[in-house]
């Protein structure tokens, strides 16, 4: 449910409302986190699990699984995070820092658990790390274009513009409202369906539509298709706060009233930083004291 009717509203109207020039400014920026941070993150805690495994820590994983694990556990939802930055109206350059790397990440977590899971077929165990390498970057490239490419030729620019040649939609808005709609999901469902990056088809869908197939609609159509994504957008938002604050009860708890009391005696009993301050500057001076009380026995004092 998440990823099929919560998930594309969301990302669909921060693209179509996307500031283009704040985006493009910083894609170097955005493609370096997203390309290199990911690659990290997913090393790290495939790394990680793996290692933990070993050791009996954590629920042994072998090398590949491990690492298929890290990476597509690195990639993160921008959801919380564009929610959490629209109320507080945080500074545009950090935003589209964020955002830009949260949705271009996906396609680069995708590339890796693919790269790593073929690395054990039969095709691909004779293959050397170089040319693991080279293939995890020409795949990256194919998800990267191909996605972005079904966003772009299915914004509905070109049906759109034939159209409104033969028929009149901007007398009837209702029409013409609800065959931006249509082609607002397709992208998405379309990227998923042959494993490619759903999230990055219908983000560039909503910066193409947003710069082309907006001003081709009547002025009602604009205003109704820019509240409308913003309302769903809203509301989505607000089902997913809802649904990680609900998941909670989902569990059976244990409820420890010793708990709730030592709480309660910590916060009454709270160390102040004066009092921080003044430790570690007598934990300082203890050697230096204790030097001095040496030395002044030793000289008879």
């Amino acid at each position: 449910m998440f990823f099929l009717v919560l998930l594309p509203p969301i990302i669909y109207e921060s693209g179509y409302n996307l500031h283009k020039g704040n985006f493009f400014q910083n894609i170097g920026s955005i493609l370096i986190f997203s390309i290199i941070g990911t690659t990290i993150s997913a090393l790290v805690i495939g790394g990680g699990v793996y290692l933990l495994g070993l050791a009996d820590v954590a629920y042994k994983l072998d090398f590949t699984e491990s690492f298929a694990f890290g990476s597509l556990i690195s990639a993160v939802d921008p959801v919380a995070t564009l929610a959490i930055f629209h109320a507080l109206d945080v500074d545009p350059v950090l935003n589209m820092l964020v955002f830009g790397e949260s949705i271009l990440n996906d396609a680069v977590s995708i590339v890796l658990a693919t790269t790593i899971l073929e690395s054990g077929s039969p095709g691909m165990v004779s293959l050397t790390t170089g040319q693991l390498v080279l293939h995890g970057i020409q795949r990256f490239f194919l998800v990267f274009f191909c996605s972005a490419a079904i966003g772009v030729l299915l914004d509905g620019t070109i049906p759109m513009v034939h159209l409104l040649k033969y028929v009149d939609l901007r007398k009837n808005p209702s029409l013409e409202f609800g065959m931006m709609l249509v082609f607002v999901y397709a992208p998405y469902g379309l990227a998923e369906g042959i494993h490619l990056s759903g999230i990055m088809a219908i983000l560039f869908n909503g910066v193409v539509m947003s710069h082309y197939t907006h001003f081709n609609l009547s002025s009602v159509t604009q205003i109704t298709m820019q509240q409308t994504l913003r309302t769903i957008s809203l509301i989505a938002e607000t089902s997913v706060f809802a649904y990680l604050g609900l998941a909670i009860f989902s569990y059976r708890l244990i409820i420890k009233p010793s708990l709730i009391i030592w709480s309660i005696e910590v916060q009454d009993g709270k160390i102040q930083m004066t009092d921080l301050t003044n430790q570690w500057y007598q934990a300082i001076r203890a050697p230096i004291d204790e030097s001095e009380n040496e030395d002044s026995e030793i000289n008879g004092v």
